[in-house]
């Protein structure tokens, strides 16, 4: 749970609840009580610093939606708006691969025409973002050919930081060929900064 703190502008309190089992083995009613025990756990301690603000209701619900493939088209959570229908014509896209909305790291995945080919979009926010970038920063040669752009967002976010990804990753050594020129990656990455920017209250222009 990330809570922006009013006392402390464009800083935030970052409260984690780690469960012993994987998230897929515990069931919707468990998976609840971690969030209520994250939620119960930020507000003791937003008020131990001196975290001003309201911090909401107790969750009743937790989304577990899982990645759900759709027409390019149909995209309603992380892809929707990446690719309208010239882009998709253009470069022959035609499925993609996506979550719901809102979290602090959002993924976008695109099939190419060529077999075994995607495109993975991701937006990271506060921590996620920080880390992210750390990440690319110590180890440059992770991120080799790939696109990247950040954007200051109000609050707790922080910075937002956004990439585009090519795989298999182009690699003139070993003969792999990039699919989506220099000019398309800028494009769909801001078509997804914009649309990922939006659900997180954090305008991309």
């Amino acid at each position: 749970m990330l809570v922006d703190c009013a006392a402390l502008p464009g800083k935030g309190l970052l409260v984690l609840a780690d469960a012993h089992q994987e998230i897929e083995e515990l069931s919707d009613a468990q998976v609840l009580q971690v969030a209520r025990f994250a939620t119960e756990s930020a507000r003791r301690a937003a008020a131990r610093v001196g975290c001003e603000g309201a911090l909401g209701q107790r969750p009743s619900t937790v989304d577990r939606a899982p990645w759900r493939t759709r027409p390019v088209a149909q995209a309603q959570g992380t892809c929707h708006g990446v690719a309208g229908s010239r882009d998709s014509a253009r470069l022959r896209l035609t499925t993609v691969s996506e979550k719901a909305g809102r979290a602090l790291t959002e993924e976008c995945s695109v099939e190419l025409p060529t077999k075994g080919h995607h495109i993975r979009l991701t937006a990271y926010y506060g921590p996620s973002a920080q880390q992210e970038m750390y990440l690319d920063g110590r180890y440059p040669g992770s991120v080799k050919g790939a696109v990247m752009r950040s954007h200051d967002c109000k609050g707790g976010l922080g910075t937002a930081y956004f990439k585009f990804e090519e795989f298999p990753r182009p690699d003139a050594g070993k003969g792999v060929r990039s699919s989506v020129g220099a000019e398309d990656a800028h494009r769909l990455l801001t078509a997804f900064a914009t649309a990922s920017g939006a659900r997180h209250g954090c305008p991309v222009a």
